[in-house]
Protein backbone atom coordinates (compact mmCIF):
# COMPACT_ATOMS: atom_id res chain seq x y z
CA UNK A 1 0.00 0.00 0.00
CA UNK A 2 2.94 1.99 0.33
CA UNK A 3 3.94 1.50 -2.93
CA UNK A 4 0.00 3.27 -4.23
CA UNK A 5 0.73 6.77 -2.30
CA UNK A 6 4.13 6.76 -3.11
CA UNK A 7 2.81 6.89 -6.91
CA UNK A 8 -0.30 8.79 -5.93
CA UNK A 9 0.70 11.55 -4.05
CA UNK A 10 2.83 14.36 -4.82
CA UNK A 11 5.56 16.11 -2.65
CA UNK A 12 8.02 18.73 -3.01
CA UNK A 13 10.87 19.13 -0.36
CA UNK A 14 13.01 21.87 0.54
CA UNK A 15 16.44 22.16 2.03
CA UNK A 16 17.07 25.09 4.80
CA UNK A 17 20.35 24.30 6.10
CA UNK A 18 23.96 22.49 6.04
CA UNK A 19 11.89 15.51 5.52
CA UNK A 20 5.91 11.73 6.61
CA UNK A 21 2.43 11.89 5.69
CA UNK A 22 0.18 9.22 6.13
CA UNK A 23 0.98 6.65 3.80
CA UNK A 24 -1.35 3.72 2.24
CA UNK A 25 -4.70 4.23 0.40
CA UNK A 26 -8.12 5.07 1.71
CA UNK A 27 -9.68 2.44 3.86
CA UNK A 28 -12.92 2.54 2.54
CA UNK A 29 -14.98 4.10 -0.69
CA UNK A 30 -16.84 6.61 1.64
CA UNK A 31 -13.68 7.85 2.87
CA UNK A 32 -12.19 8.01 -0.69
CA UNK A 33 -15.63 10.03 -1.38
CA UNK A 34 -14.98 12.53 1.57
CA UNK A 35 -11.27 13.27 -0.43
CA UNK A 36 -12.70 13.92 -3.63
CA UNK A 37 -15.25 16.08 -1.97
CA UNK A 38 -13.01 18.20 -0.13
CA UNK A 39 -10.81 19.22 -2.66
CA UNK A 40 -7.20 19.31 -2.80
CA UNK A 41 -5.43 19.21 0.80
CA UNK A 42 -1.84 18.35 1.51
CA UNK A 43 0.82 18.17 4.61
CA UNK A 44 3.53 20.96 5.14
CA UNK A 45 5.79 19.96 7.46
CA UNK A 46 9.15 20.73 8.92
CA UNK A 47 11.98 18.18 10.20
CA UNK A 48 14.71 19.84 12.26
CA UNK A 49 17.43 17.59 13.62
CA UNK A 50 20.38 18.65 15.96
CA UNK A 51 23.51 16.64 16.85
CA UNK A 52 25.71 14.20 14.74
CA UNK A 53 23.70 15.67 11.92
CA UNK A 54 22.52 19.53 12.16
CA UNK A 55 19.68 19.93 9.34
CA UNK A 56 16.14 21.13 8.23
CA UNK A 57 14.22 21.09 5.78
CA UNK A 58 10.04 22.10 4.78
CA UNK A 59 8.53 20.06 2.73
CA UNK A 60 4.23 19.55 1.06
CA UNK A 61 2.67 16.01 0.59
CA UNK A 62 -0.13 16.08 -1.77
CA UNK A 63 -2.39 14.06 0.02
CA UNK A 64 -5.53 14.38 -2.16
CA UNK A 65 -6.04 10.43 -2.33
CA UNK A 66 -6.66 10.05 0.92
CA UNK A 67 -9.61 11.41 3.50
CA UNK A 68 -10.00 15.12 4.28
CA UNK A 69 -7.57 15.95 6.75
CA UNK A 70 -9.60 15.81 9.95
CA UNK A 71 -11.70 12.11 8.49
CA UNK A 72 -7.93 11.10 8.42
CA UNK A 73 -6.87 12.40 11.87
CA UNK A 74 -9.90 10.35 12.96
CA UNK A 75 -9.39 7.01 11.34
CA UNK A 76 -5.62 6.95 9.99
CA UNK A 77 -4.73 4.80 7.58
CA UNK A 78 -5.51 1.69 6.22
CA UNK A 79 -4.42 -1.11 8.71
CA UNK A 80 -5.05 0.98 11.95
CA UNK A 81 -1.98 2.57 11.24
CA UNK A 82 -0.78 6.83 10.91
CA UNK A 83 2.52 7.32 9.39
CA UNK A 84 3.72 10.86 9.91
CA UNK A 85 4.71 13.39 6.63
CA UNK A 86 7.42 12.25 4.75
CA UNK A 87 8.87 13.74 1.70
CA UNK A 88 8.37 11.35 -1.60
CA UNK A 89 10.71 12.89 -3.90
CA UNK A 90 14.00 13.32 -1.74
CA UNK A 91 14.31 11.12 0.94
CA UNK A 92 17.55 11.44 1.83
CA UNK A 93 16.56 13.77 4.66
CA UNK A 94 13.31 11.92 5.94
CA UNK A 95 11.72 10.68 9.06
CA UNK A 96 10.21 7.24 9.26
CA UNK A 97 7.77 6.48 11.83
CA UNK A 98 4.36 4.90 12.06
CA UNK A 99 1.69 4.21 15.11
CA UNK A 100 0.36 0.93 14.99
CA UNK A 101 -2.27 0.46 16.28
CA UNK A 102 -3.71 3.87 15.61
CA UNK A 103 -6.57 4.84 17.55
CA UNK A 104 -7.57 8.76 17.03
CA UNK A 105 -5.90 11.80 17.76
CA UNK A 106 -3.87 12.29 21.10
CA UNK A 107 -0.33 11.27 21.91
CA UNK A 108 1.33 8.66 21.85
CA UNK A 109 4.57 7.60 23.95
CA UNK A 110 4.72 4.07 24.27
CA UNK A 111 7.81 2.13 22.03
CA UNK A 112 5.42 -0.45 21.47
CA UNK A 113 3.12 1.75 19.37
CA UNK A 114 5.53 2.02 17.10
CA UNK A 115 6.86 -1.23 16.77
CA UNK A 116 10.81 -0.33 15.87
CA UNK A 117 8.93 1.73 13.15
CA UNK A 118 11.60 4.76 13.90
CA UNK A 119 14.33 5.88 11.70
CA UNK A 120 16.39 8.93 10.35
CA UNK A 121 17.71 9.29 7.08
CA UNK A 122 19.99 12.00 7.08
CA UNK A 123 23.30 13.08 5.27
CA UNK A 124 26.33 12.80 7.45
CA UNK A 125 30.32 13.23 6.03
CA UNK A 126 29.06 13.21 2.56
CA UNK A 127 27.41 9.58 2.83
CA UNK A 128 23.86 8.35 3.61
CA UNK A 129 23.38 7.24 7.47
CA UNK A 130 20.49 6.04 8.91
CA UNK A 131 19.50 6.74 12.60
CA UNK A 132 17.49 4.10 14.57
CA UNK A 133 15.54 3.88 17.69
CA UNK A 134 18.17 1.98 20.86
CA UNK A 135 17.30 1.41 24.24
CA UNK A 136 17.16 5.17 25.69
CA UNK A 137 15.60 6.95 22.49
CA UNK A 138 12.26 9.12 23.77
CA UNK A 139 9.67 9.77 21.17
CA UNK A 140 6.85 10.98 21.18
CA UNK A 141 3.60 11.91 18.37
CA UNK A 142 0.98 13.89 18.60
CA UNK A 143 -1.87 13.87 16.26
CA UNK A 144 -4.11 16.91 16.53
CA UNK A 145 -8.07 16.02 15.69
CA UNK A 146 -7.37 18.53 12.44
CA UNK A 147 -4.75 16.33 10.82
CA UNK A 148 -1.79 18.35 12.25
CA UNK A 149 0.92 17.25 14.88
CA UNK A 150 4.02 16.87 16.03
CA UNK A 151 6.33 14.28 16.79
CA UNK A 152 9.84 14.68 18.84
CA UNK A 153 12.61 12.26 19.31
CA UNK A 154 15.90 12.15 21.19
CA UNK A 155 19.20 9.69 21.28
CA UNK A 156 18.30 8.20 17.98
CA UNK A 157 21.70 6.45 17.04
CA UNK A 158 23.57 5.07 13.83
CA UNK A 159 25.68 2.11 13.71
CA UNK A 160 28.43 4.18 15.34
CA UNK A 161 26.50 5.29 18.56
CA UNK A 162 26.14 8.85 17.06
CA UNK A 163 23.40 10.58 18.56
CA UNK A 164 20.70 12.89 17.20
CA UNK A 165 17.63 14.61 18.55
CA UNK A 166 14.77 16.76 16.83
CA UNK A 167 11.38 17.11 16.24
CA UNK A 168 8.41 17.49 13.06
CA UNK A 169 6.05 19.53 13.15
CA UNK A 170 3.00 19.64 10.44
CA UNK A 171 -0.53 21.30 8.88
CA UNK A 172 -2.82 19.92 7.11
CA UNK A 173 -5.08 21.97 5.32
Amino acid sequence: MVLLCASACGASSTPSSSAGAPTGAASSSSAASTAAASGGHAFTATLKVTGTVTQSATFTEDLSVLPACAVLAKSGMANQTWSIPQPLTDQSFALNWNITPYTGPGTYTDATAFQDSVDLDAPYQGTADEFDQVSGTTLSITVNSNGSGSATFSNLQDGDQLPVAGSETWTCS
